[in-house]
Parts: C-alpha cells; sequence; structure tokens
C-alpha cells in the first residue's frame, strides 16, 4: 500500500529519453494521468500501475514503493434510490461512482453493487458521454470491439450535457443546437455556455423534424400546427423542446405540451403507440418505430470535449472509430443520416 505520493515514475521515464505522451501512448495510461501521478497529485489505479510498471520493464515496487491501492470512488451524485449500483469512470485524476441508470443504449453491467462483488472494466478504460443520440449503441459496440474501451452513454439533453461537462463529471458532452431557422448555433452555445478552451468531434448529421401519427393526414407542420394535434414534449434544456417553441412561437401551447419525455426514442415510441399524435425528434427514431416523419432541417449531431482531454487513451479511440469506414458507413445506411463529415474536429473559437 502506498504511504506517500512520491515515486519515481518521471526519473525513469526521463531516462529512457521518453516524453509524458510516449509513455501514455506505450502504456494505455492518459497523458494528464501520468503528469498527475508523477507530481503525486494521483494515486494509480491497480491496472494503471501495472501496465505504467510493465511499459518501464520495472517492479510496481520499484516506481511506487509499494503495491498501490485503488481510491475510492467519489460518487458525481447521490443516488435517487436505495439501489446502490455504480459504475466507476477515471476524471480529472479522480475516480468517479456513477448510480447506475437506463443509459442511451439499454442496460449496461454495474461495477459494483450490494454484493460486495467488484466487477467490470477499469476507471481509466471507461468513457462517460452525456447526450441524446438515439443511435449511440453503435458507438458503444464498436469502442469496446475495436478498442476495448467503455462508453457509459448517460441519457441526457444537450442543455444538462454541456452543464455536466462544465461542472466536469463526464467526459464528453453531445450537442445539436439550432437556432429559430435552422442554422447550427453549437460553436456559439459553447462559447457562451463554457467558454474557450474545448473542441467540437462531429459525429453526423441527422434530419429533425415532427413525428406524425400514422392516422394524420397533414402533411406539413404548419397544418399540424393549425389542427387539434396532441403532442408529445421533451424537458427544458433540450434542443427539440426549443424547436416546438419556435414553431409555436405565440400561439397557444397545444394539447399534450406539458406531457415530457426524456429522448426523441420515446418520442416516437409513444406516437407510434397512439397516445400522442404529434412530437419533435430526429428521423433516425421515427423510423425505427415506423411512424411518418415531417422533415423541419438538418442538425448537426457533435461532440463537445476540453482541449486538455486530446491525448487521452480514450479520446484518441473515439476519434479513430468515428473516422473509421466501418463506423461512417453504419452512419450512412441509417434513414435521415449523413456522415460526410463524421471525425471531423474543430476548436471553439
Amino acid at each position: 500500500m502506498i504511504v506517500s505520493h512520491t515515486n519515481s515514475l518521471a526519473q525513469l521515464r526521463r531516462a529512457r529519453g521518453w516524453s509524458q505522451a510516449v509513455l501514455a501512448n506505450k502504456s494505455g495510461v492518459s497523458r494528464t494521468g501520468v503528469s498527475a501521478i508523477e507530481m503525486g497529485r494521483l494515486v494509480p489505479s491497480v491496472a494503471a500501475a501495472i501496465r505504467l510498471a510493465a511499459t518501464l520493464g520495472e517492479s510496481v515496487e520499484k516506481i511506487f514503493g509499494g503495491a498501490p491501492e485503488t481510491p475510492a470512488p467519489q460518487w458525481v451524485w447521490e443516488p435517487r434510490t436505495s439501489d446502490t449500483r455504480c459504475w466507476r469512470a477515471a476524471l480529472h485524476d479522480k475516480v468517479l461512482a456513477y448510480p447506475v441508470e437506463l443509459t442511451a443504449a439499454g442496460s449496461i453491467a454495474h461495477d459494483s453493487g450490494p454484493s460486495g462483488n467488484d466487477a467490470g472494466p477499469s476507471p481509466d478504460r471507461t468513457l462517460v458521454i452525456a447526450g441524446c443520440d438515439p443511435l449511440v449503441g453503435l458507438l458503444v459496440h464498436e469502442m469496446a470491439e475495436r478498442h476495448d474501451i467503455r462508453v457509459l452513454p448517460l441519457l441526457r439533453s444537450s442543455g444538462e450535457a454541456l452543464d455536466l461537462l462544465q461542472r466536469g463529471l463526464v467526459h464528453i458532452a453531445g450537442l445539436h443546437w439550432t437556432d429559430a431557422s435552422g442554422r447550427p448555433t453549437n460553436d456559439a452555445t459553447v462559447k457562451k455556455s463554457v467558454g474557450p478552451g474545448y473542441r467540437l468531434l462531429h459525429q453526423m448529421q441527422w434530419d429533425s423534424g415532427v413525428a406524425v401519427g400514422n392516422g394524420r393526414k397533414e402533411q406539413s407542420v404548419s397544418a399540424l400546427l393549425r389542427a387539434n394535434v396532441r403532442w408529445v414534449n421533451r424537458e427544458e434544456g433540450s434542443a427539440a423542446r426549443r424547436a416546438l417553441d419556435f414553431l409555436l412561437a405565440s400561439r397557444p401551447r397545444p394539447s399534450g405540451y406539458r406531457n415530457v419525455v426524456r429522448d426523441h426514442r420515446s418520442v416516437a415510441t409513444i406516437v407510434s403507440s397512439g397516445w400522442a399524435e404529434a412530437g419533435i425528434c430526429v428521423k433516425p427514431a421515427a423510423a425505427e418505430a415506423h411512424v411518418r416523419f415531417i422533415s423541419l432541417h438538418k442538425e448537426a449531431y457533435e461532440l463537445c470535449v476540453a482541449d486538455d482531454h486530446f491525448g487521452d487513451p480514450r479520446i484518441d479511440a473515439l476519434v479513430a472509430t468515428l473516422q473509421s469506414n466501418t463506423y461512417r458507413s453504419l452512419i450512412a445506411d441509417i434513414p435521415g443520416c449523413v456522415s460526410r463529415e463524421t471525425g471531423t474536429i474543430r476548436s471553439v473559437a
């Protein structure tokens, strides 16, 4: 067990003529993690210590003075129920515990629970994304299959996702903001909300519009707004909620306006079931639910990442996945989606 934060990692690295980036690349430990360990700000997990020692060809004991202990994780937020199962992920030199919830990719096996048995991948091999992408299961599969990285896709609106990113509670926020005319505003929103120091990684372009019950005959959004249509809405802070409010402008709020769900797939499913007759969502969700769709405009769904996360193996794996022909082809096959710019990166000016 480590009794102090002193270690010989930096000395052994320099003796080989390696930079922190080289050691990070060879070991699979992030560059920021290597820096934090060398400075004594981070106690490495057992898995990270073993990887560093193996890369340097030294024993864990020689580098760290003993077998490292995994620090107790900190809850990102308290569990809302008596269910204490959690996932663990390393973020900003800490191990964080995320209460288990239904994700955008369904149920994901927990790392720890009341039984006391710990399982799951190393926290530094887990990537936490907050967003509302209904197709994120494709990304989860590709990241696990190709890079042995677990993705936790927390289901959050664009506004909630950006807030969690700013608070340092997730690695990535998924965004698809537009203005009343359908022009993209992701850059402007990030700059206004969190400032510089971030990059936008383009994941896909999709059609945003209205899922329409199969019993309705209206062929345009304006006709739907004039008719006595029962809507299903999205929560405050979501791009879909803002889009509906843009459409309604000064009109009275329609029937169902206060009936709120939390994701695109739920909107399409509720319209398909007949509980509502119309709702703002994206075309891939409407196609899955086999309901008619009226397009409003195209939106760029992009992943916001802090500059200092680039160089982390998890982010590198994400970029490689999005730029792969396999992933781009999968996205291109989905109704309403375009992968022409998938994997491109730009800084928020």
